[in-house]
């Protein structure tokens, strides 16, 4: 949490809004149950599969570091056409990872709601694309006028909130989170 109590700044692995934060989860997957250990495992490990690197897909599932999930990532070998495919898709996969991270861990969707109503932003001063290209240190990082970066995976992340908000099937934490004062919700969430 920052001083402005509308927008909350995140980019450690302790926080549950990073990719980087352990958090297990299963997806099914052409009809196998498949497990991540978090949402960088599950995104990376899509991108290799779109990549026709089954190979390097089940290293990704092997690893229990998220920084060396994402250089995997990074070293796939991808076509021109590929890559193109990978970024008009590469949102929905981040979304369906984090939509399974969140559903399945009670623990982070209820840090998750502890932020409605609020502008969540993934505060890494060399990601313009998925962060604001700030760091949680620079004030700017409080104006969203100044933001530098797209902050795709903070808008993935609200919208993977506002979904749960309203499905019926968590109904209880979010009455819970509704009963908590917005004090209460910030307290919570600076302990990340």
């Amino acid at each position: 949490m920052h001083k402005n109590k509308k927008i909350v700044l995140f980019y450690q692995a302790s926080s549950p809004f990073s990719n980087f934060h352990p958090a297990k989860f299963t997806v099914k997957i052409e009809n196998e149950e498949v497990q991540f250990n978090c949402s960088e495992q599950y995104f990376m490990y899509q991108k290799a599969i779109l990549a026709g690197d089954p190979e390097s897909g089940e290293k990704i599932l092997e690893m229990t570091k998220p920084l060396l999930m994402k250089r995997a990532g990074r070293k796939l070998k991808m076509s021109q056409e590929m890559l193109k495919e990978w970024s008009s898709k590469s949102s929905d996969v981040m979304f369906k990872g984090c939509l399974e991270k969140f559903s399945q861990n009670e623990n982070i969707r209820l840090a998750l709601f502890r932020t409605h109503g609020m502008s969540l932003a993934e505060a890494s001063a060399r990601d313009k694309l998925w962060g604001i290209g700030l760091s949680v240190t620079d004030l700017r990082s409080e104006d969203r006028k100044q933001w530098k970066g797209a902050n795709k995976l903070g808008k993935v992340l609200e919208k993977v909130r506002d979904q749960l908000w309203e499905t019926e099937e968590f109904e209880r934490d979010r009455q819970r989170v509704e009963a908590e004062n917005l004090e209460k919700r910030c307290e919570e969430l600076e302990k990340f």
